[in-house]
């Protein structure tokens, strides 16, 4: 039986720069603590997709309300139909507060059955590998910062190079030229270059030219080339370019429903599938399998996580029979140095190991050093019983600001 369950919201400086140079200064990150009897102890982690990690952690509390006192299986099935209700009747979702709690509760079932299972993967289906292939990610920078970095991505073995580019035509060929030119020096023909967008291009004509320069240098897929309505556009986009470049959308997937949509129309030979996006890890899942019944790609994305999320993100990558695509998230510690665990998840030669995790791994002093304070969580649930959601949407701009 769930006995109780305790959220954290932690939070690390960052500094990088997306597509079209939208900064990105902090990342949160709402760990869910779950305790059931016998002692086990699950943990799981969420992030903020389309919400902030206010409402994801006011979200979080009223589902931990609705499954306490369940067993572990019947904890899991009302989560998923508590979601699923959602996705029928809402269009925005807090899928960060869906994904830290059902991965506490399946890491909480793992614990349960450690004597029949070995990772959390048997759980959602099965372990079809135990080395998981990682993407490597170029963050907007200037070309030859970017062009360093892809000669690091090379030489460390990695096979898939993920970038993020500007939406400026004569930038964007810059950038493409130095990236190039390193993949052509070192004669890796066997590197797949991933151009991220971020929805740059408004206008098909130069969304259009966009992709012509993109496959002069050898791009293989552009994720998301146009806003995430924009289907249609980017539907004869994919008709220009097949089979050169594969379109891959990220943004335009709000619910699983979209799936079937993106197949009608011929829009997309991939979908990505951000952590967090779809909520539920078991519901991704789902998602993951009928998108390739459907004939296209899956590719399962990236929110630079800790490692809890990480592992969680392991074990579904390892229950994946057919991986289209190397996983996209590196783990916060890879990037940027931030462990809250006294083993890091390390990447070695493009890879890493399965992992799943355990409460004992955690390193609760740097947990604390990174934590958003008690008092302030509790401040937003009182605010929230009282309707004032825009107060909230100011309180949160101070942390953000104090941080």
């Amino acid at each position: 039986m769930i006995k109780d369950i305790y959220f954290i919201i932690i939070s690390f400086p960052v500094a990088h720069y997306i597509s079209d140079w939208r900064p990105i200064t902090r990342t949160y990150h709402l760990l869910a603590i779950l305790l059931i009897d016998l002692d086990i102890v699950g943990v799981g982690e969420g992030t903020p997709y389309w919400s902030d990690i206010a409402e994801d952690y006011i979200k979080a509390i009223s589902l931990a309300k609705a499954i306490k006192g369940l067993s572990l299986a019947d904890g899991l099935d009302k989560l998923r139909a508590l979601e699923y209700a959602e996705f029928k009747r809402k269009r925005s979702i807090n899928y960060g507060a869906y994904l830290a709690l059902e991965s506490a509760l399946l890491n909480a079932l793992y614990k349960f059955n450690k004597s029949k299972v070995k990772h959390e993967a048997e759980l959602l289906g099965s372990i079809y590998r135990t080395k998981i292939p990682i993407a490597y990610t170029i963050f907007l920078n200037h070309p030859i910062t970017m062009a360093q970095k892809m000669e690091e991505a090379i030489k460390s073995g990695y096979k898939h190079v993920k970038f993020k580019i500007p939406c400026n035509l004569k930038e964007l060929e810059s950038t493409l030229r130095a990236l190039y030119s390193v993949k052509k020096i070192y004669g890796d023909e066997n590197v797949i270059l991933r151009a991220d967008a971020n929805e740059c291009f408004s206008i098909f004509e130069k969304a259009e030219k966009a992709l012509l320069i993109m496959e002069q240098y050898g791009v293989d897929i552009v994720e998301q080339p146009m806003p995430r309505n924009m289907l249609g556009d980017i539907a004869k986009l994919r008709k220009r370019f097949h089979p050169a470049i594969e379109i891959m959308l990220d943004e335009s997937l709000r619910k699983p429903y979209d799936i079937e949509l993106f197949a009608q129309l011929e829009v997309a030979d991939a979908i990505n599938f951000h952590p967090s996006k779809l909520g539920c890890l078991t519901i991704t899942r789902e998602a993951i399998l009928q998108t390739q019944k459907l004939g296209m790609k899956a590719n399962i994305g990236s929110a630079l996580m800790t490692e809890i999320g990480f592992s969680h993100y392991l074990n579904l990558v390892a229950s994946i029979p057919r991986l289209d695509y190397p996983l996209e998230e590196p783990g916060l510690y890879n990037l940027y140095g931030y462990g809250i665990t006294r083993e890091p998840i390390r990447i070695i030669n493009g890879s890493t190991i399965l992992h799943s995790i355990d409460i004992s791994y955690l390193d609760f002093n740097i947990m604390k050093k990174f934590s958003v304070g008690s008092l302030f969580r509790e401040h937003l649930l009182t605010l929230m019983s009282r309707g004032y959601r825009g107060l909230i949407k100011v309180k949160m701009l101070t942390l953000y600001r104090s941080l």
